[in-house]
């Protein structure tokens, strides 16, 4: 077996030490020719593993639909497959019972010999 199916196999394993089912609401702005037009989609699901990284306490951000309550101190492990995407133009966003509602802030792949084996994301609560 080599090292980058064995990585593989240790997230899994991990994952399902505490598995969450999410299905991603996914917004992506696409150029248009002169504007940017949203287009929606689901992706999914996927199995990851959603995990506190600190305890912060949650802050009031004002946006231009009102006040928002956002805690930054949230993370996601998840295998290869999964498709979880943040950038400039792409908005992740899901809703896990019991918990509450996240986006996706940055995706880290875990990258062992060349061959990804994995993802890491930081994960925002709102709301």
């Amino acid at each position: 077996m080599d090292l980058a199916a064995l990585r593989r196999q240790h997230i899994i394993w991990a994952i399902q030490q505490n598995p969450t089912t999410i299905t991603i609401n996914r917004t992506e702005k696409i150029d248009a020719g002169g504007y940017f037009d949203e287009v929606c989609s689901e992706v999914g699901p996927f199995t990851v593993r959603i995990y506190q990284r600190s305890s912060r306490i949650p802050q009031e951000v004002s946006t231009l639909a009102g006040i928002k309550q956002v805690e930054a101190a949230w993370g996601l492990l998840a295998a290869h497959e999964a498709e979880i995407k943040a950038d400039t133009n792409v908005l992740d966003e899901f809703e896990v019972d019991g918990l509450g509602k996240f986006q996706v802030l940055a995706v880290y792949p875990q990258i062992i010999q060349g061959q990804v084996v994995g993802y890491q994301a930081d994960l925002e609560k709102v709301s």
